[in-house]
This record gives C-alpha cells, structure tokens and sequence, in this order.
C-alpha cells in the first residue's frame, strides 16, 4: 500500500466517529480518575501507611471502579456517536449531546470534588443517606455553605479547570467535516462499532466477565477496609451503596436473654456499700462533647503537641476512666448508641432507618419511670437533626436549647449559643430543678468551621495551632467554669457525672489516631468522687456500654436491655463493635477482627500493633471473636427486623407499650 493512501486511510480513521468517542472517553477517565485521587492526596493523614508505589497501584485499580460509572454516565454518547447514520455529523444534535456529556460528567467529577471535604470529616465516601439527611436537616445552611467555599475556594478553582479541559476536549471532538466515504462501507463500519462499543460498555459497567458485577466489597480484593476508599469514586458508591434494609440471620439459636440485663447491681469499682443504703436518689449529668477524640486529650495522649485539655486532665485524673471507642463516625449515629445502647451498623443512622420507629430500651425511660425530671439540654437550633424527637423518645422528657436559651447575642452564626455562656446556663438550670434529675448535656462548639467568642483570650503559644486545636481550648475552659457553678450547687455531691463524646475528632495529628481503630478512641470516665474510686481502668468501654453501667452506678437495678455491657460488673467481657465502610469490626480487648457478614479478612492486636501494620489473618485463627460477632449481628439483625429491641418474656410485657400505642 502507497504511502499517500495509509496517510488518507490513518486521517480518515483518526476524525471518524470512532477515534472522536475514545477520544472523549479517555478525556473523562483521565479527569474523572485524578479527581478521585484528589481524595487521597488531600487526606494523607487517613492513608499514612501505604507507600508511594503501593498508593499508585490502587490509584490504577481503581480505574476498574472509574470505568463502571463513566460507562454508564456517557451510554447516550456512544449511542449516537455510533449510530449508523448521517445525521450524527448535523449541528444540532451535536450540541445537545455535547451539554449532556459536559453536565453528566462535570457533576460526576464535582461528586469527587465534594468528598474531597466530607472525607475529613467522616473518614469515608459519601452515600446516598448523606444528601437524605442533609435534605431533612436543620443544620445546614448557606452561612454554612459560604464558610465551606472561602475555606476550601482553591478545589473551586482545580474544578473549574477540570470543567475547561472537558470543554476544550470537547470542541476538538465534534464530526465537523462531512463523511466522504460510500453508504455501504460508513454504515456497516457504525453498526460494527455500536454493537462492539456497547458490549464493551457493558463488560466494563460490570468490572469484567465474572459472575457478579462490580460493588464497594470487591475494593477489599485489592486492598483492606482502611486504604478501600482510595479505589472507589463518590458516583460509584453513590449507585451501589446498599439500602438500610437489613437481612435476617439464622446461623444460631435464638437467645430471648440476649442483652437483657436482668442484675444491674456494681460489684467492682465502688468506693464503698452505702449506695445501696442511700434514701436519696442521685442525679445524673451525661455530658457528650463534640467531636474531641482521646488523641486531643492529655491524660490519655500526653505526646500531643500542645496541652490543650488542662481541666479535662485534672478531672479525668480523679474519675475512674476506660479506653473509650465510639460506635459510630456521626453524630446522628453516636445518639442512639449513647442514649439508647444502639449501634450503627447500617449505611444508615437508626434514626433515618426503615427501623426508626422500633420501641426500645433506654437508661432514661427507666429514671423517668422512678420519677427522676430528665432534661435534654443542647445549644443548637431547637428541632435540630430530630434530637428533640429522639432524645425525648430515649426517656429526657424535657428539652432546653437555644430557644429557651433566648439570647442570641451569644449565638455563634453557624450551629447554637458557645459552649461558654451556654453551660453556666446549663449549670443554672440543673440547679432550678426538682431531685432527682437526669440530664444529658450535649456540645457543639469544637466543630467546622471552629469558631469561638471574639473575647476568648488564647494562650501566646496558640498561634500556631490550627482552627479546631482552638476549639479544643475553649471546650475544656467551658467544661472548666461549667463544674465550677455546678460544684457550688446543693446537688452537686449526689450527682453522677459522665463524660465522654460522640465521636473521635476528623483532624488527626498522630498516625495510631487516623486508623480504623485509633479513629474510634474517645474518653469515657465516671466521676462521682463519694461513690465510685478514680482509676485508670485499661478495658475498653464503648458507647452502648453507657446504658446499663449508669443504672448499675445508681442502684437502678431493673431489667435493661442494651447492646452494651456493665462496666460496673466483673463478669462481663469487654467488647467493641463498629461499621466502616461495609467492614464489621469486633474487638475483645486483645484482637481486632474485621469482616463483611460473611467472610473475615482481618486480624490486628491493638495493644502492640496501634498502626494496624500487621494483619495476622493467614497465621492466627480466632474464631471464638468471630463467633461472637456473627452472634451479635444476628440478634442486631432479627431484632431491628422484629422489633424486639426490648427485654421481654411471654408472661411480662414491655413497660413502654402503652407508651407506644399512645404515641400512634
């Protein structure tokens, strides 16, 4: 063959509809891919681990995962650029399926954009559930909004530039010149390439030939649940994350005594009996901070770079404290564990679950059942998130928030009243209350965007802290003047406090903190110096523990059932549970197991491998620790499905019926 006539066959082929197809196809891969990647390079601190080679090797394996959604996004594109006829060279049409190639795949890319700030903050993709509950809450705003575009303006900007360079591939990749070739060798050449490009398309949205396609488990075949998210893209997770129904288990016999703490009597840790003898209740104070993790905390973590906590430090120093892990990574998701002993383990909170409307077992039902005037009290927007419903549904009857605050001199402009002048009226209003009461007093001012009163004084050395290190100060100087008016009050001595948070902070500093169990570490401490002696107890103790130890501290020795244990009794074992991304976590206190519901891939020894570094799961068998998970999930399972989060016999029936059928 002459070689005027390869160079006129090689042009032909290089503008044909064809060659214009691959062309925008690789264009979205290569931008839709890095900006994936935008994911791991702006959130090091979650991925510390992996080396530079091993970073880039699940950066082109997650291509498999890029593919599945750009093929599915641009189905409408290869249509028409290779259907066989004329008029796909006609301007009209062009230009509509231009916007709709720049538009599907410019939200596609903002998508991955977006999680690029979620993911500091969760620690995981977004899902379908996020934008649920963003529709439905209070708490965002356009203040908020407009905070998150000036903090983060330059990813506007690398957006804008992504949205250019699909625009410019765009115009360069339009059929402009008229198709000189016969009818009977174009046409058959466009049907060849249609059904080609279709059955590739199709292999592709399914991730290959095998007999499943492609969903967020088959990221753990390449790497573990921690480094997982570095191969996903936020419209795959989007289009594949699975629904909150949940699948009823079998695998073992039914235990109706499961949970039910029937004996909620404190046998270790107890300065002495004469609790037991007391004729006047004890009040309760739960205090929850926002988001302040043990790493953030010097008693627990005297290495942190700066004393942030000098009064949390002193008061933990005379509290009897645990290694606290939270169940959850969202505050929607730590209330039930902490109000109501429930964990998160869906891809849904259990308040916007299909299982919202279960009855339950809460500590505070059985406190307003003896009388006790339980209270709410939380300084954002009345209303906000549902907290009011399900804190009241939890057994607090009252609620006090920026409302009955009714001073918004002292609100912040983004979530609630600070925590300043909002605890000293906390502290006042325990104080104008009848005994005995229950409260649980929940924090809101250590969280994005990290403001604080423009009075505060700050220390000299705080100038090179970062926004939320700031935050961190001024919630424990809040907790500070907070126990100093409440030390003065009459029932300050008869008052058990508790003190923990709702989750582990987002910005890490220190690598044993950003793994997926250093990422769980809270504080959780008992102080009622009278009662119960100041230890630094090593077990762990997570949220849904709560429940059952505060009626165990009290004397409340009904039947209670909670997910939890008793932290107060010697027999029962320490444990842990968690969900992250569609990994179950178990730990015992001694090794961490990881599985997906039916398959385990994962063993670690926390005490002397804190970096997870190690996976022991191909020399060490434990499968008392995953029998004990598959048991927990299955009565999780069958008694969300059932409605039986509730301690009940054939011949006694549940205290809070009555309760639920009024309600309905």
């Amino acid at each position: 063959m002459r070689y005027q006539t390869r160079k006129k066959i090689q042009k032909e082929w290089l503008s044909s509809p064809i060659a214009m197809l691959i062309y925008r196809i690789l264009a979205i891969l290569t931008t839709f891919s890095i900006s994936r990647w935008l994911v791991y390079l702006f959130n090091l601190q979650f991925f510390h681990q992996l080396t530079l080679g091993q970073s880039f090797g699940l950066y082109f394996k997650g291509m498999r995962f890029d593919l599945s959604v750009i093929m599915a996004l641009n189905l409408p594109l290869i249509i028409y650029y290779c259907f066989p006829s004329r008029k796909i060279i006609n301007k009209i049409p062009q230009r509509i399926i231009d916007a709709i190639y720049i538009v599907s795949n410019g939200i596609a890319i903002f998508l991955n954009f977006m999680d690029i700030v979620c993911f500091h903050f969760f620690g995981k993709h977004i899902t379908a559930d996020f934008f649920k509950q963003l529709g439905h809450s209070e708490e965002f705003s356009w203040g908020i909004l407009g905070q998150v575009v000036f903090d983060y303006w330059y990813l506007i900007v690398m957006f804008v530039l992504f949205l250019l360079v699909i625009n410019v591939v765009t115009r360069h990749t339009r059929l402009r010149e008229p198709i000189k070739e016969t009818e009977s060798r174009w046409l058959p050449r466009q049907a060849i390439s249609l059904v080609l490009m279709l059955g590739l398309s199709f292999i592709a949205w399914r991730g290959g030939l095998q007999a499943k396609p492609i969903s967020m488990e088959t990221a753990r075949q390449y790497t573990d649940s921690q480094n997982a998210p570095i191969l996903l893209n936020t419209p795959f997770c989007l289009l594949n994350g699975q629904d909150a129904q949940l699948e009823a288990w079998n695998q073992f016999p039914d235990d109706p005594d499961f949970k039910a703490h029937k004996g909620l009597e404190a046998n270790r840790f107890m300065v002495n009996d004469s609790l037991a003898a007391d004729t006047i209740p004890a009040n309760l104070v739960l205090i929850v901070m926002k988001s302040i993790g043990q790493e953030m905390i010097g008693y627990y973590n005297p290495a942190h770079r700066y004393q942030l906590t000098p009064f949390l430090d002193s008061l933990l120093a005379q509290s009897l404290t645990f290694d606290g892990r939270s169940n959850s990574r969202r505050s929607l998701e730590a209330f039930p564990a902490l109000l109501a002993s429930l964990p998160s383990l869906m891809n849904t909170s259990f308040i916007s679950s299909p299982y919202a409307n279960n009855d339950f077992d809460a500590f505070a039902q059985h406190l307003q059942k003896r009388g006790y005037n339980t209270i709410f009290i939380h300084g954002g927007d009345n209303g906000v998130m549902g907290y009011d419903t399900f804190s009241c549904r939890a057994g607090f009857k009252n609620y006090f928030g920026r409302t009955e605050y009714g001073d918004d001199s002292d609100y912040d402009g983004r979530w609630g009243i600070y925590d300043g002048p909002f605890m000293q009226y906390a502290a006042l209003a325990l104080n104008r209350l009848h005994g005995p009461f229950a409260s649980a007093v929940y924090m809101l001012s250590s969280r994005y965007p990290y403001t604080v009163p423009n009075n505060f004084v700050f220390p000299e050395e705080s100038y090179y802290w970062t926004g939320f290190e700031k935050t961190v100060y001024y919630t424990d100087h809040a907790l500070r003047d907070f126990f100093v008016t409440a030390s003065q009050m009459p029932w300050f001595h008869n008052t058990l406090f508790v003190i923990t948070s709702d989750y582990s902070n987002s910005e890490h500093f220190q690598p044993e903190y950003s793994n997926v169990w250093g990422m769980y570490a809270i504080p959780v401490a008992f102080y009622w110096p009278e009662k119960i002696e100041a230890r630094q107890c090593p077990e762990i103790a997570q949220q849904i523990d709560l429940g059952p130890s505060i009626l165990s501290a009290m004397s409340i020795n009904d039947t209670l059932f909670a997910f939890g244990r008793n932290l107060f009794d010697s027999l029962s074992d320490p444990a842990f549970i968690s969900y992250y991304n569609l990994t179950y976590q178990y730990c015992d206190g001694h090794y961490l197991v990881q599985s997906d519901g039916e398959n385990s891939f994962g063993i670690y020894k926390p005490q002397t491998d804190p970096l997870l570094t190690d996976n022991l799961i191909d020399r060490l068998q434990c499968p008392d620790i995953f029998e004990k998970l598959y048991r927990f999930l299955q009565e999780y399972n069958n008694r969300m499905i059932n409605n039986k989060l509730y301690y009940k016999q054939d011949s006694i029936t549940n205290p809070y019926d009555n309760e639920t059928q009024e309600r309905q």
